[in-house]
């Protein structure tokens, strides 16, 4: 019986040992993470070599438990807090909805690295791109934890336009979405809504989408969005097939000449609409 109970506190002792080892070890890994304070990709860099924080990571997904890992979303630095969603994410944590949805009330912004470009990013795209990036493409319309995410996204009071867009390309949506999708578009001027209900559901929302699209092309300077939005609002609008519009469009195209980045490509929509001199018009 001693013997046994020998056995026993020398297996207890062994097993508070590894534990101490291993929380001593997630501290420091969290310490040299919130250090370098960057969420950086694999590989980053001209050369492409593997970065410091991402084998960092790496060991943080490796043994930090789940609890852990939620614990550490509310860490202080948003570095730390970001890469334990990401190990969330990898592990498809099921309820990484919570997570999703305290980030983008919280809109914390981290420092990131990926290739060769460094930039800011709200830690709620980096754990959305994350998962996305995670589900295969042919998935993605009936993935459930997806669907929970671009459901935040979608009844968000003002969801960031690189989310909704994913969310509008994710799927075709049904009631109640296609209503909060409509006051996104009509109420918010939301230009990924406006696009969705094009696609999706014209025929319904006809006069509504094309009083929006026109609103969004007089107040939008395309100089801050770019060629293609210009170029997929003026060709929207041209499918009205309405003299009023053409006006506005040419009225437009001469006063906001961004489109010229791209002179060729748009002159061939305007030939196909039967304008080959936008300044003669």
């Amino acid at each position: 019986m001693k013997q046994l109970t020998n056995i026993f506190f020398l297996m207890t002792l062994l097993g508070v040992n590894l534990s101490f080892g291993q929380s001593k070890k997630l501290t420091t890994i969290v310490e040299q993470i919130a250090k370098i304070n960057e969420v950086q990709e694999e590989h980053v860099g001209i050369a492409g070599a593997e970065s410091e924080n991402y084998k960092n990571f790496k060991q943080l997904k490796e043994i930090a438990t789940t609890e852990e890992l939620v614990q550490l979303t509310d860490n202080k630095n948003a570095t730390v807090a970001c890469y334990a969603s990401w190990a969330l994410a990898d592990n498809i944590y099921p309820d990484l909805k919570n997570i999703f949805q305290k980030f983008v009330l919280q809109d914390r912004q981290v420092g990131t690295f990926s290739g060769c470009i460094k930039s800011q990013d709200n830690i709620s795209s980096e754990l959305y791109h994350r998962y996305w990036n995670n589900v295969n493409t042919s998935k993605r319309p009936t993935d459930k934890i997806l669907l929970e995410l671009d459901s935040i996204v979608i009844f968000s009071k003002n969801p960031y336009w690189l989310l909704l867009n994913r969310a509008m390309e994710n799927r075709v949506y049904v009631e109640p979405y296609k209503k909060q999708i409509s006051i996104l578009a009509f109420e918010q001027g939301q230009r990924e809504a406006i696009f969705y209900l094009c696609n999706w559901h014209k025929a319904e929302y006809a006069d509504k989408i094309k009083t929006a699209l026109v609103k969004y092309l007089n107040e939008t300077e395309f100089k801050n969005t770019g060629t293609t939005d210009y170029y997929k609002t003026v060709d929207e609008l041209f499918k009205f097939n309405d003299p009023e519009i053409r006006k506005a469009i040419i009225a437009k195209m001469k006063k906001d000449r961004h489109w010229e980045m791209e002179k060729e490509r748009f002159k061939y929509l305007l030939s196909d609409n039967y304008i080959y001199n936008i300044d003669s018009e």
